[in-house]
């Protein structure tokens, strides 16, 4: 049963001012309670406006129905719009204080827009207004303190938490994955279907906003992996790479790649991924650090997004293997890094192999300048562009260059 409160007309400029704002008050409510919270660092409330934002706007509507009809919104009521703004906030692991901080910055935020946009208010509307919000606020902060503390919520926080600790000991080989899957409950596969995926490399330092798109990442990664057979699929992934291992034969052919497909739409970024079916318990390390590489490789090199396979970049992965040959093609394209131009230029010759004027058009110049300026890779280097070993040596070299240089 809901509770009487003062009745706002149905015909009171606060109506219009509010129905015919939503989307408008909907945004500076939410940079309200963004900067309401003290971070660590500036956090712009952009990255909740397009996940959040729309679920705030359908608030609206209901609020304004309960000042009109003069009553308190039922917890369900609010739980409708509220409950999908918790539980991702929590998942992201913001922490109970910080959104019950942020929720009031909201809402006094809210009042201090009514009164601009409605100056002329009488006494009895803005304090009925006054009543309904410190209503709402008080609900509000209810549902999220029970969400907070809801046991099976945490429940299954801690598993989440299981998995991933489970799934760290096999990418690494430790000997006590046994125990780990038996206090989660997991009876291990003899064979895993590996995906390792590369975003980006992750910021150092974070600030507070990385670290808030890295959890958003990983809420949504664990939703797509759950609809891809089952909610025990283990995973390392922190928002810019990981592995994922996937019991054999959970998913078919084909699958692997519909899967990195839909964790690009729902991240809404490229992803690079590599892939190893059927890996014994034992080889699991190996085959990680193997699939890790590749598709780190295929993002350093600029790559086409989604799967990759060892044959797709055998001739890479090889030449940046570590050893004395690496270390020496390293040093003989070295001075090359001072001229870019000189860069470019092989990189074309070598990507349109005889065809110069085609290699020339590509980067705006005539094909007596690439002439030119391969004779002067020849130069810095010793070694000749236009010798098919020499050339060989130089795509090997400038693959290495790549890799060397992509994070920076």
């Amino acid at each position: 049963m809901t509770s009487a409160l003062p009745r706002i007309p149905e015909d009171s400029p606060l109506r219009e001012a509010i129905e015919s704002r939503i989307p408008e008050l909907s945004d500076a409510l939410l940079d309200a309670a963004v900067k309401a919270v003290r971070w660590p660092t500036t956090l712009p409330s952009e990255p909740f406006q397009v996940e959040i934002g729309p679920l705030l706007a359908a608030a609206f509507p209901v609020v304004v129905t309960g000042m009109i009809e003069g009553r308190q919104l039922s917890t369900a009521e609010v739980s409708a719009f509220a409950v999908p703004i918790i539980e991702r906030h929590a998942e992201d692991g913001i922490p109970l204080p910080v959104l019950l901080t942020a929720l009031h910055g909201g809402v006094r935020r809210f009042w201090e827009l009514v009164v601009e946009l409605v100056p002329d208010i009488d006494a009895a509307t803005l304090a009925a207004l006054g009543a309904h919000l410190s209503d709402l606020a008080g609900t509000c902060s209810i549902v999220i303190t029970e969400i907070y503390q809801d046991s099976d919520f945490v429940l299954r926080a801690n598993k989440r938490e299981q998995l991933r600790t489970l799934c760290k000991a096999l990418v690494a080989g430790d000997p006590t994955a046994a125990i780990l899957a038996e206090d989660a409950s997991v009876e291990l596969s003899d064979r895993y279907d590996i995906l390792a995926i590369d975003i980006d490399t992750a910021p150092t330092p974070q600030t507070a906003h990385d670290v808030l798109v890295a959890q958003r990442r990983m809420r949504h990664a664990q939703h797509v992996l759950y609809e891809f057979g089952s909610a025990d699929i283990l995973n390392t992934f922190d928002g810019y790479a990981g592995t994922v291992l996937l019991p054999t034969p959970l998913v078919g052919p084909g699958a692997l790649e519909a899967l990195v497909d839909a964790l690009a739409t729902r991240f809404g970024v490229e992803i690079y991924a590599a892939e190893c079916r059927a890996t014994e318990l034992l080889g699991i390390p190996a085959a990680v650090a193997e699939t890790t590489e590749i598709a780190r490789l295929a993002r350093q090199l600029g790559g086409h997004p989604g799967l990759h396979h060892l044959e797709d970049l055998l001739f890479e992965y090889q030449a940046t293997r570590p050893g004395p040959a690496r270390d020496f093609l390293a040093q003989r394209i070295a001075p090359l890094q001072q001229h870019p131009s000189l860069l470019d230029a092989l990189e074309m010759h070598l990507r349109h192999g005889a065809d110069r004027k085609a290699a020339a058009a590509e980067l705006f110049i005539h094909p007596n300048t690439l002439t030119y300026r391969l004779r002067r890779v020849h130069e810095f280097t010793g070694i000749d562009p236009s010798d098919p070993h020499g050339s060989r040596l130089l795509a090997a070299a400038l693959t290495i260059h790549l890799v060397d240089h992509a994070e920076k």
